[in-house]
């Protein structure tokens, strides 16, 4: 049985850049600091490389994958197609007790002010959104295609422009979303996938 703690505290690392892209993970070393035994590390280890965040070669290691610009451009128009079908089946299906969710969320949202919990509650509100579709299939393939994404945005920490357009987008989402309106909310959620967008390229191009 998968130790679910240490899957997810090594998949915050990775996401959060605490393990940076290439870095070699050393399962005994690993099992050391968590005091347990080898196995459970390399369970965890290969589910986070079904996720495509680290990468197992046998018999040389295991290290912390990287995103190429060509996987950057796949991973950005896939998602971006998924985020508007996510839109439209959101509006259609959600229910009062997920939009009451949503609205504690964006309160949470507008106080926070530290990154990382920033980052956090952005995923909380992502998996309610997703959740909200009733198509497991599509929650799933969002949340593995943002979490491949997600830590480009520790990258660009020094202009964080797309954290100041998080509030005013859920708010427009959750009003499209009540209004049961499915065209304003594939569009609300298309326009702020690319708000991250225009950041990461932004990061991208400075370098």
């Amino acid at each position: 049985m998968i130790n679910k703690d240490i899957y997810y505290e090594l998949k915050k690392r990775i996401i959060y850049l605490h393990y940076q892209p290439k870095q070699i993970l050393n399962i005994k070393d690993l099992a050391q600091e968590f005091g347990v035994s080898p196995m459970p590390i390399r369970e965890a280890l290969i589910l986070l490389e079904a996720e495509n965040l680290v990468h197992i070669i046998p018999n040389h290691g295991i290290y912390v994958t990287e995103i190429s610009f060509q996987e950057l451009k796949e991973l950005f128009e896939v998602r971006l197609f998924l985020l508007g079908l996510a839109g439209r089946f959101a509006a259609q299906r959600i229910s009062a007790e997920e939009l009451n969710k949503m609205k504690e969320l964006l309160q949470k949202i507008k106080q926070v002010n530290d990154q990382k919990m920033l980052v956090q509650l952005d995923a909380e509100f992502h998996d309610l959104l997703n959740s909200s579709t009733k198509n497991q299939t599509l929650a799933d393939m969002l949340k593995k295609l943002r979490q491949q994404i997600g830590r480009l945005w520790f990258f660009a920490k020094e202009n964080d422009s797309y954290a100041h357009h998080i509030p005013e987008d859920f708010s427009k989402l959750i009003q499209a979303l009540e209004e049961r309106d499915q065209a304003q909310s594939e569009e609300i959620l298309k326009k702020h996938a690319l708000h991250f967008i225009e950041q990461i390229k932004s990061y991208l191009y400075s370098e």
